[in-house]
């Protein structure tokens, strides 16, 4: 009996041992996977960083060279076989750029009814197609699946390219060699680089039509005041996605805590409740982020009513908030009270401040030896209001303090040209004016002033 009872003891003990063993085993594979999809997510914020800012710079004239550059650098980090991106302008094909490993024969244009009339139809919808191999296509796709299957194709995403208005292209992948699946977080994160594509095509048709209608100088200058916006948001993308993607991960996180908790026998409705309020607060930050971005990004007439200034430094602030934090610049609000209202374009003047904030950032981004900072005022003197923003950076060169505001002047290795430009004619149209100097201590200063409408409020 004895040995019978030390023997089932032994027994126990390798079977716990072995338990362990593979718990160990098990929690250490998934925190590999835990720790490559931390580096696969790092590696697709900074790619989308990089192209968003590559493709927001270069002249028009350059765009379809830096198209199949950043296609071509999808492909390497997706481990793609092919890629197309097919710009679509007026129901017909504009530029094609395609890039495929050697060997790989060519895709046709994706948008080519004839060969694949069911996908070019649920693009210009508006819908995704994805599928792992053509047997998942549905019966409607049969002549599609033919097409498919004639150029090799295995497995294929396309994602339609849009700007907030009509389909501009389309972006699709291609895997020849083997079959792959499209998981919803890589096509969403896709959907992020793909806007990347889309503004960089929204921009060169605004471009191109601004070209073509030099004569019409009131729509002319409605049109470069709408790029210049474009253009000032194009450079906050990366921190705006990052932005973005800190109240969604957390609205993920906690629906998933909170389905573990409601799958418990006795759910803790308390917790459950917590959660639930901790998810609307994420929603309303992550919605506030999209407002404040549309409301910049919109193309309307102009509107010239009563505004608080204050109001309209503060959202902007907001809204580089996360930009100044990436660059590691201290920014800092001096909102003062009882400020004249002013009367104008609420757009037209964020978009001022926008522009001379990254103005500022930019100007500090060299500086060396002494401390960064940004500081953002207002202030009001009898029926005036003044917003002033200044800087710790490099300064202006005394022969580029008026040159500045001039049409197609920069100093900026990739700059445009006219962020000051039109911005001193925005403060201009509203009875204002724009200056620019340089501090005692270092660094630069830009303010405008706008007249009141009204006198200060009790």
């Amino acid at each position: 009996m004895g040995l019978t009872s030390h023997g089932v003891v032994a027994g126990l003990l390798i079977l716990v041992e072995t338990a362990l063993i593979v718990w160990l085993l098990r929690h250490r594979a998934a925190g590999r996977r835990a720790q490559r999809l931390l580096e696969d997510r790092l590696r697709f914020e900074t790619l989308l960083a990089e192209l968003s800012a590559k493709l927001i710079h270069v002249a028009a004239g350059g765009l379809d060279v830096a198209l199949e550059s950043a296609l071509r650098q999808m492909i390497a980090i997706l481990g793609m076989d092919r890629g197309n991106l097919d710009e679509y302008i007026d129901d017909a094909p504009g530029i094609r750029v395609s890039c495929a490993s050697p060997g790989i024969v060519q895709l046709p244009s994706i948008l080519a009814a004839d060969q694949f009339p069911w996908t070019a139809e649920r693009l210009r919808e508006g819908g995704v197609v994805r599928f792992s191999r053509t047997a998942e296509l549905p019966e409607p796709a049969a002549t599609d699946r033919a097409s498919y299957d004639r150029v090799g194709t295995r497995s294929h995403l396309s994602i339609p390219l849009r700007a907030g208005g009509p389909m501009l292209g389309v972006l699709s992948f291609d895997s020849v060699r083997r079959e792959r699946d499209w998981p919803d977080d890589l096509v969403d994160r896709l959907h992020l680089l793909s806007e990347a594509f889309a503004s960089a095509l929204e921009r060169k048709r605004m471009e191109l039509a601004l070209a073509q209608r030099l004569g019409e100088a009131g729509r002319l200058r409605q049109e470069l005041t709408h790029i210049g916006r474009v253009s000032a948001m194009g450079e906050l993308t990366a921190s705006l996605a990052h932005e973005l993607n800190q109240p969604l991960s957390a609205i993920l996180n906690n629906a998933e805590v909170g389905r573990r908790l409601l799958e418990a026998t006795v759910p803790n409705l308390a917790e459950v409740g917590e959660i639930l309020k901790d998810i609307v607060a994420d929603d309303t930050r992550a919605a506030e982020v999209i407002r404040r971005l549309r409301a910049l990004l919109k193309k309307e007439e102009l509107e010239h009513v009563p505004l608080d200034l204050n109001g309209v430094v503060d959202e902007i602030a907001q809204l580089v908030r996360n930009d100044v934090v990436v660059r590691n610049v201290p920014m800092r609000l001096d909102l003062a009270p009882g400020l004249p209202r002013v009367r104008g374009d609420r757009v037209q003047l964020q978009q001022v401040v926008l522009n001379l904030v990254l103005n500022g950032l930019e100007a500090m981004r060299d500086v060396n030896g002494r401390d960064r900072g940004l500081l953002i005022r207002t202030s009001g003197a009898g029926t005036t209001a003044t917003v002033t923003i200044e800087d710790s950076g490099t300064g202006i060169a005394m022969h580029d303090v008026e040159r500045l505001f001039q049409p197609l002047y920069t100093t900026k290795t990739e700059g445009l040209g006219m962020g000051l430009a039109i911005a001193r004619r925005i403060i201009d149209a509203h009875g204002g004016e724009l200056r620019a100097s340089n501090n005692a201590g270092g660094g630069a200063t830009f303010e405008f002033t706008l007249p009141g409408e009204t006198s200060p409020p009790s």
